[in-house]
């Protein structure tokens, strides 16, 4: 990752890793579904298969690290604060 496309601390939005991810992120990286990421870089895009995916560095909320692991956006959901309501 370019020292241009890192966020800036106070703009690493937080996400939880959904548990329709499979057993790879645990695997490799130990996160289970759940764990609560940072995302440390800006999206890129997707990788040429026409679908609305994207993929960026995260790593966990609580490290203080800045070597992150790619996680697609379908992975992950933000977490905004607000009440979602399951219909």
């Amino acid at each position: 990752m370019k020292s241009s496309e890192k966020l800036s601390p106070e703009k690493q939005p937080e996400y939880i890793l959904l548990d329709n991810t499979g057993k790879n992120y645990e695997k490799l990286f130990g996160w289970k579904p759940g764990t609560v990421l940072r995302r440390i870089s800006i999206w890129y895009g997707s990788n040429g298969l026409g679908r609305n995916l994207k993929q960026a560095y995260f790593v966990p909320a609580d490290s203080d690290t800045n070597y992150g692991h790619i996680v697609w956006n379908d992975h992950v959901k933000e977490i905004t604060g607000q009440l979602e309501l399951d219909i």
